[in-house]
């Protein structure tokens, strides 16, 4: 194995060790929590025109006899899926750290192991050992679903998947659940960053020079 081909197996194995999920984690929930500083100004303005549009459909309904109106919500929601996208990830790289640090041995050079393949937090969670309280599990859920796709493609892979599902503004209640979101991750951050070698000197990159054959 020449000294190229070892140095790239080194660094692959070390982007998976538990530091470099925390690092991951960290910098995903920073880029999360500046959308939803910059998109909580909206809130006031969107329930304000959903409460009008409704009592407008309530009006259509009862003024034609019909079993339901329809009335247009004219202000757009906050931008928060996006936000709870990230959310996602950085709690899944949290849970990911976690599994790695209790379970070293799922560090190899070729491929990453498939424990650490997965979107489900809850399941990823039950890996960690980590655990999750009866008002996490519905949030974790929905921001597994935001991760999967409902963050990303206005569309699931299957109809089955799609069918029935709520919006994605509606996955976490329009923010709503942000507090519980929250907090789990910082349970999460706060346990695998318990399991590192203090401090932490990770956050800094690095520069590697070969020297040249003959110099």
């Amino acid at each position: 194995m020449n000294d190229l081909d070892r140095f790239a197996r080194d660094l692959f194995k070390s982007a998976q060790a538990p530091v470099s999920w925390l690092l991951s984690a960290e910098r995903l929930q920073d880029a999360a929590e500046v959308i939803l500083r910059h998109e909580q100004q909206f809130e006031v303005s969107y329930f304000q025109a959903y409460e009008e549009a409704q009592q407008k459909a309530v009006a259509e309904a009862y003024a034609d006899g019909q079993t339901a109106g329809v009335a247009e919500i004219e202000a757009r929601p906050p931008n928060y899926p996006p936000a709870q996208l990230l959310y996602a990830f950085a709690i899944e790289n949290a849970l990911k750290g976690l599994i790695v640090a209790s379970k070293p041995h799922l560090i190899n050079d070729e491929k990453l192991s498939r424990a650490l393949t997965s979107h489900d937090l809850i399941a990823l969670a039950r890996e960690a050992e980590f655990t999750v309280h009866r008002e996490e599990e519905v949030v974790l859920k929905a921001l597994s679903e935001l991760s999967v796709w409902a963050g990303r493609y206005p569309v699931a892979r299957t109809r089955s998947e799609h069918e029935g599902k709520p919006n994605s503004d509606e996955l976490l209640d329009y923010g709503s659940a942000h507090p519980v979101m929250r907090r789990f991750f910082d349970r999460a951050y706060r346990a695998l960053e318990d399991k590192l070698p203090k401090p932490i000197e990770s956050r800094f990159g690095a520069v590697v020079v070969f020297r040249q054959p003959g110099l």
